[in-house]
């Protein structure tokens, strides 16, 4: 095979490859029924709501005795503790909330590590009651599948949420590059426009030894050798 064969054939593989390429859109849904910006925004509500709730509760309730500040004694590590939880979930889906409407991909990173750490304890927690549950807890068989089944549960929705909110970020990346470079996918929509099927396939050049005018030569035959009776 000549050079210029060569280089026909790997153009035209090139070609086809841009040609069978597809542009794909990215997922943009969540539950089949919102968009993954609202279903952002929705779970950060939420957890806004369920983390006041249950700081509320922990304030007023009365069917807990820990003493600390709700009975008006010293602040206890207790305390301290709720108080950081609170107060950290609540700031990390303050900025996923701000993230999601102003569609800042960087403010819903804190989220995404928060709550990564919670699905982490969580299995841990999980692993703990399934070992430990009926011997080292002292939890009967009602106590420990209702255990189980609640973490499990809770680590299962967080683990979706946390998805939602990976994907949608990832997607505010890539529309975030495609608004800085243009180029790349104005050259991509020309590659698609130039591809259609009805379009003849351009010849491949010349061979070298076409443009040169090759002729097939042939060395001059040589004498044959003397007979025996001659030599």
């Amino acid at each position: 095979m000549s050079a210029g064969d060569l280089v026909a054939l790997i153009q035209g593989l090139l070609k086809s490859r841009n040609c069978q390429k597809m542009e794909v859109s990215p997922v943009n849904s969540c539950c089949f029924c919102l968009t993954l910006r609202s279903g952002t925004i929705l779970i950060g509500i939420g957890n806004c709501l369920l983390y006041l709730c249950v700081f509320t509760w922990y304030l007023t309730s009365s069917t807990i005795d820990t003493g600390g500040l709700r009975d008006g004694l010293d602040v206890t590590s207790l305390d301290i503790s709720i108080f950081s939880i609170f107060f950290v979930k609540t700031l990390v889906n303050m900025l996923l909330l701000v993230g999601a409407v102003k569609r800042i991909p960087s403010l819903t990173l804190p989220w995404l590590c928060a709550n990564a750490a919670s699905m982490m304890i969580a299995m841990v927690f999980i692993g703990i009651t399934i070992l430990f549950g009926t011997t080292k807890l002292n939890l009967n068989y009602s106590e420990y599948v209702t255990s189980l089944t609640i973490m499990g549960m809770v680590t299962g929705i967080n683990l979706f949420c946390w998805i939602v909110v990976f994907t949608f970020r990832k997607n505010l990346i890539i529309e975030a590059h495609l608004d800085r470079f243009p180029s790349g996918s104005d050259e991509l929509s020309s590659v698609y426009s130039q591809c259609p099927s009805s379009l003849m396939l351009n010849p491949p050049p010349p061979s070298y030894y076409e443009i040169e005018g090759y002729k097939e030569c042939k060395p001059p035959p040589e004498d044959s050798p003397p007979e025996y009776e001659e030599a």
